[in-house]
Order: structure tokens, then C-alpha cells, then sequence
């Protein structure tokens, strides 16, 4: 991928700036982190798809006694990760929502899907969130889904991107109200609302879905 070819030039210490450059073009990270619900001091955090982590470092910054697991499809990931946060961080590579199942965990207070649900094919996204049902074992907690509405020139550069750059050639965009459907369909007694990404940093949007107790 153009992505390793490019860490391979630039090197570890330049990458990661030049990558902030890139994707500040397609979103705001600070916008992000800051439309996401206050949580407890320690509290605990499941990213999933958290590819180079760069939305987890800035959540755990503002949270410096909370912890993170990661876990992601790939083979690398957390690159974002500042040396002091990614010791509070168990990076769990080639993991899945039904591999991180069978993996001794705590139950997070905050489960975060930041930018996955476009790379998820969307015939399996319906299975995405039965899985993540299942995991959580009727454990309360907040999911925070963070993508794209498919509208305007950063959307279609970001999906070119996706396809292009970061190889990704089943990227497919979906829209927030097709989330909240999937969302609603999958906890019917949660409690759903938008954020205020979208005004703020627009194509990206943001919902906060507040899972309460359940039965396993």
C-alpha cells in the first residue's frame, strides 16, 4: 500500500506528522474527541478498527488514568499512539469483535468506532453490531460512531483516498441515518442522539448510542 511505502520513506519520526497533515484535509480531530460524551476518570475504553490511533491519543490525553484496548483487522496498528498513552493501550492486531469475545476484559464504558463502518462491507454491517451486542453481554455502555455523510468535495476525497491510497476498494460511505437504523435495530432500548460534528466539521458526523443493562 501507498501508506507503508510512504512510512518507509519518511521514516518513524516524520510519518506521523505528515500524516496529520493528510488527514486534517478530511477531518478535525479535536471536533471529534470533543463531541465525544464525558466520561469517568478511569474509564474504560474498547476502539475498534482503531487503525494508527489517533483518535484514542487524543482521548486518552484528556483522560490520563484511563486505559484503552484496541483491536483492529490489520497487523499494524497504534502508530499515532503517543509512547506515554500506548502504555496504557493493549493493542490486540488481527483481532476481532468475536476474537476480542474470548479475550479477559473489563466492560468498557465507552466502546468507539471512529471511521470503521465505511470499510465494513455494508451486507455485513447489520453483523458488525449483532457482534458487538453479543460481546458487551448486556454490559451498559456508550458507543460513539463517528463516519462520513456521503456529500460534497472532502466526502468524495476521502472515499478516493480510501480506495486509492489506502487500498481499500469495498469502501462504500454511509450516511447517519442509515447508522441510526442499524443502531436502532440492534439495541431497541438505547438512547440515541446526534452530535454536533456535523455543524462543526461537516461532511463528519457523529451519534452517541447510551446502551443500558441487558440481559447476557
Amino acid at each position: 500500500m501507498i501508506g507503508r511505502v510512504a512510512r518507509a520513506v519518511l521514516g518513524e519520526r516524520l510519518f506521523p506528522r505528515v500524516g496529520a497533515l493528510y488527514r486534517a484535509i478530511f477531518v478535525n480531530l479535536q471536533a471529534v474527541v470533543d463531541s465525544i460524551p464525558t466520561l469517568s476518570p478511569t474509564a474504560r475504553v474498547l476502539d475498534i478498527g482503531g487503525g494508527d490511533g489517533a483518535v484514542l491519543d487524543r482521548l486518552l490525553a484528556r483522560y490520563p488514568e484511563s486505559r484503552a484496548d484496541m483491536i483492529d483487522l490489520a497487523s499494524s496498528m497504534g502508530g499515532s499512539l503517543d509512547p506515554e498513552r500506548s502504555a496504557r493501550v493493549r493493542t490486540l492486531p488481527r483481532c476481532s469483535i468475536q476474537d476480542y469475545r474470548k479475550v479477559e476484559h473489563a466492560p468498557p464504558e465507552l466502546v468507539l468506532v471512529s471511521d470503521v463502518l465505511h470499510h465494513v462491507p455494508p451486507a455485513a454491517r447489520p453483523t458488525f453490531f449483532a457482534d458487538l451486542r453479543e460481546m458487551l453481554a448486556g454490559a451498559p455502555t456508550t458507543i460513539f460512531v463517528k463516519d462520513v455523510e456521503p456529500m460534497g468535495w472532502r466526502a468524495m476525497a476521502g472515499f478516493l483516498a480510501d480506495r486509492y491510497i489506502s487500498g481499500d476498494k469495498g469502501v462504500a460511505l454511509i450516511s447517519e441515518a442509515d447508522v441510526r437504523k442499524l443502531l436502532a435495530a440492534t439495541f431497541p432500548d438505547a438512547a440515541l442522539r446526534s452530535t454536533d460534528l456535523i455543524a462543526r466539521d461537516s461532511p463528519n458526523y457523529s451519534l452517541i448510542c447510551e446502551v443500558p443493562p441487558g440481559k447476557p
